[in-house]
């Protein structure tokens, strides 16, 4: 089956340009090659980004009352963000991108993202065997973990999970056999060298779900009430996740104290570390600054000397280091995407948000765009031509 190609338009052009960009030098830069990317070098590529995209809106949308409404709302998230961050850090300029991309084909998205995910992880990995960047090693509690290029051994496995949901959205139920069995390999391959254990479930996860849906194509739809009754994951995943671990050995019930004690072992500690994060930081309305200390390493291949602290879970992350009205916001946010995307019936999207909401309570990476190329759906809650963007979701023929 073939894919089919349209004549890209000129703010097509502008976007999709700007996002290779900027999801190269975010890659590359959670790389030992970061000790090549100076500051300037990083700093005028993504200042070049942002400038393109820019180009993009001048050109292409007129000023009403909705545009100005949804970027005042960018500029509100991403001065509270940017100002625990840093106005040019990834995840500020990933605001930029949900508002700039908002009416750009996600097929497009999705696709770009795909391949310069794939070209990166394959390069960065290539590199650190042949000895061009270090394979750092890490060997902590019995476990073996290989670094394989990256600055810590998650990243590859989070690269690889996001090109493994992409390539779910767009190959679907037309995906070949090679593929799956590509990056089937790819996914052992690289658990096997990081020992990442809970990306490699969500990934296989995914890959199995990917495999159903290839031999039952009708199975999501006909799952659709299944899938409906998780429209407030976001929510209820937050609200558990602060329960769990402020209550951390703290309920009344001896059971739960022990189902919480082991369930913390099987994450790696994450609900300790989190418990004891709330118990010294707290958190407020607007966000603060925290210097956790994980076990990731500088472009020289340095780890911190600090005691380890940091909270791998993504909502309490938010709510601690940027605050209970960008958590609140972003939840409600999340939550009518998903509910705008079943409305639509695009139910592989849905799963992969669904699925996405529940890797949120273990792993933080994914709140980048870097890892997680389907922030970008946010968009459609600001995107003025429903019509169109409802278009660009549809798959004809899918990929092979």
């Amino acid at each position: 089956m073939s894919i089919k190609f349209k004549k890209l338009t000129l703010a097509e052009t502008l976007s999709l340009f700007s996002l290779i960009l900027f999801l190269l030098i975010s890659l590359l830069n959670t790389t030992f090659y970061a000790r090549y990317i100076s500051g300037a070098i990083y700093n005028v590529a993504i200042l070049t980004s942002v400038f393109l995209l820019i180009v993009k809106e001048l050109i292409n949308n007129k000023f009403d009352f909705q545009k100005a409404i949804s970027l005042l709302g960018v500029i509100i998230v991403y001065a509270l963000v940017g100002s625990v961050t840093g106005f040019l850090s990834t995840l500020a300029i990933s605001i930029i991108f949900i508002f700039s991309l908002r009416d750009i084909s996600f097929k497009y998205v999705a696709r770009t993202s795909f391949y310069i995910s794939l070209f990166t992880l394959i390069f960065v990995v290539l590199s650190s065997q042949i000895g061009l960047i270090s394979n750092y090693v890490e060997f902590s509690e019995g476990r073996i973990r290989h670094y394989l290029g990256f600055r810590y051994s998650l990243f590859p496995s989070t690269v690889m999970l996001n090109i493994i949901a992409s390539s779910f959205f767009l190959a679907q139920d037309k995906v070949s056999y090679k593929r799956l069995f590509f990056l089937l390999l790819s996914t052992i391959w690289i658990f096997y060298q990081t020992d990442s254990r809970l990306t490699f479930i969500s990934s296989l996860l995914l890959l199995g779900i990917n495999l159903v849906v290839k031999w039952y194509p009708s199975i999501l739809k006909s799952s659709r009430l299944l899938l409906k009754t998780f429209k407030l994951t976001y929510i209820v995943n937050a609200f558990l996740s602060y329960l769990i671990a402020k209550m951390y050995l703290s309920f009344s019930s001896p059971f739960l104290n022990e189902l919480s004690k082991n369930i913390n072992q099987f994450l790696g500690g994450r609900i300790y570390y989190a418990n004891r994060s709330l118990n010294i930081y707290g958190y407020n309305l607007f966000g603060q600054k925290i210097n956790w200390i994980g076990n990731g390493l500088d472009i020289n291949g340095q780890r911190g000397l600090s005691e380890y602290l940091y909270v791998d879970n993504l909502y309490i992350q938010i709510l601690q280091r940027y605050g209970l009205f960008v958590l609140v916001i972003l939840l409600l946010i999340f939550t009518l995407t998903l509910h705008y995307l079943l409305k639509q019936k695009q139910y592989v999207l849905s799963l992969i948000l669904i699925i996405l909401s529940f890797h949120a309570m273990i792993d933080d990476l994914i709140i980048n765009l870097h890892y997680n190329i389907f922030l970008i759906l946010i968009g459609t809650l600001m995107n003025q031509n429903q019509s169109a963007f409802e278009e660009n979701l549809q798959l004809d023929n899918g990929e092979k």
